[in-house]
C-alpha cells in the first residue's frame, strides 16, 4: 500500500489521543446488550500554503446502528451563522482588533457519556490484551455518534459559562464577556474551529490558557504560508488598510484536485445582450502587511 507507514503512524496518533482521554477499558458483552461496530476513516489534509498533504485517520463508530431511545435522545447542535461570522470579522478590520484562532484537537473525544450504555467492539489492528471477544464501553462521546456534536456542545457551552461569558441571543456559537477597562471579548465556536476577538492581548492569552486547561487545543498562528481559516475560508488581514478578506482558493484547489481538472481550458459562456458588465477597481496599498 502507497505511503503505508505515513498511515499506520497517523492510526497510532489517533489511538493515543483516545487512550490519553480514557475513552474506554475493555470489558465482556453484556447479555442483553448489542456492540456497535466501528471503522477507519482515512484522508488527506491539505493546509494553506503547503502542497504536502497532513495524513489524517479518525477512528469512527458506525452511529447509523444507533436506536433511538435506547443509544442517544437529543442529537441537535447549532452552527454559527454566516451573518454573525461576517458582521464580527468587519468589527475587527474596523477596529482593528485582535483576532486569534484555535483548533481543538480530538473535538469529539471530551464529553462524557452519562446516560447511555454505548459498547463498541475493538478496532481491526488495536486488539487489547484478553482477546477480541472484549467489547469497549464509551465513557465518552466517539466520531460517528449520533449524539457526538451535542454533547461536545454541551460540555464546551458549560466551561466558556463558567469563565464568566455569556452566550448571544442571537447566534448560540457566539459568546461575549466585557473586560476590566469595559472593552469585549467575543469567541465564535464552529466544531473544532475557535475564533477569539478583543482588543487586549492579554486577555485573549488569558482566556486561551483557561480553555487549555478543559480542552487539548492547537493554536494557529498567521504566517507567511498560512493563513487562519474557518468554514473552508481563509482569512487574510491588511491592518494598513484595515482590510479583511475572506478567500475560498485554496478549497476550489481541493475541488479541482479531486475532479483531475486542475489544467481546466476555457470556454466562451453566451450572455444576454442586454446585460451591462462593468469592472470596477478598489484601491488597495502597494505596501501589503499580513498580520
Amino acid at each position: 500500500m502507497k505511503h503505508a507507514e505515513l498511515w499506520h503512524t497517523a492510526t497510532k496518533s489517533e489511538m493515543y489521543s483516545i487512550y490519553a482521554n480514557d475513552r474506554w477499558e475493555l470489558v465482556p458483552l453484556p447479555a442483553n446488550k448489542k456492540a456497535i461496530l466501528c471503522k477507519w476513516v482515512f484522508r488527506y489534509k491539505y493546509i494553506s500554503g503547503t502542497e504536502q498533504p497532513k495524513y489524517k485517520a479518525q477512528l469512527v463508530t458506525k452511529g447509523f446502528k444507533q436506536q433511538q431511545g435506547v443509544d442517544y435522545d437529543e442529537i441537535l447542535s447549532p452552527a454559527v451563522k454566516m451573518t454573525t461570522l461576517c458582521y464580527l470579522l468587519g468589527v475587527v478590520a474596523a477596529n482593528d482588533l485582535e483576532l486569534e484562532q484555535m483548533d481543538v484537537k480530538t473535538t469529539f473525544l471530551h464529553r462524557d457519556l452519562c446516560h447511555e450504555d454505548i459498547y463498541m467492539s475493538q478496532s481491526a489492528g488495536f486488539m487489547g490484551m484478553g482477546g477480541d471477544h472484549l467489547v469497549c464501553p464509551l465513557k465518552k462521546s466517539l466520531y460517528g455518534l449520533k449524539q457526538a456534536s451535542c454533547m461536545r456542545y454541551e460540555k464546551f457551552n458549560y466551561h466558556i459559562w463558567q469563565l464568566g461569558y455569556r452566550r448571544s441571543n442571537s447566534d448560540p456559537c457566539l459568546y461575549v464577556k466585557r473586560g476590566k477597562d469595559q472593552s469585549r471579548i467575543f469567541l465564535i465556536l464552529y466544531m473544532y474551529v475557535m475564533l477569539i476577538v478583543g482588543k487586549d492581548r492579554a486577555a485573549n492569552a488569558e482566556l486561551k490558557e483557561k480553555i487549555h486547561k478543559n480542552f487539548s487545543m492547537k493554536e494557529l498562528r498567521n504566517t507567511r504560508h498560512q493563513h487562519r481559516e474557518i468554514l473552508c475560508m481563509q482569512i487574510e488581514r491588511n491592518r494598513l488598510w484595515k482590510i479583511l478578506r475572506l478567500s475560498q482558493q485554496d478549497y476550489v484547489w481541493k475541488v479541482l484536485r479531486t475532479f483531475n481538472i486542475e489544467n481546466p481550458k476555457p470556454t466562451r459562456t453566451l450572455l444576454a445582450t442586454s446585460i451591462h458588465q462593468q469592472i470596477r477597481t478598489l484601491p488597495y496599498p502597494k505596501r501589503r502587511e499580513n498580520i
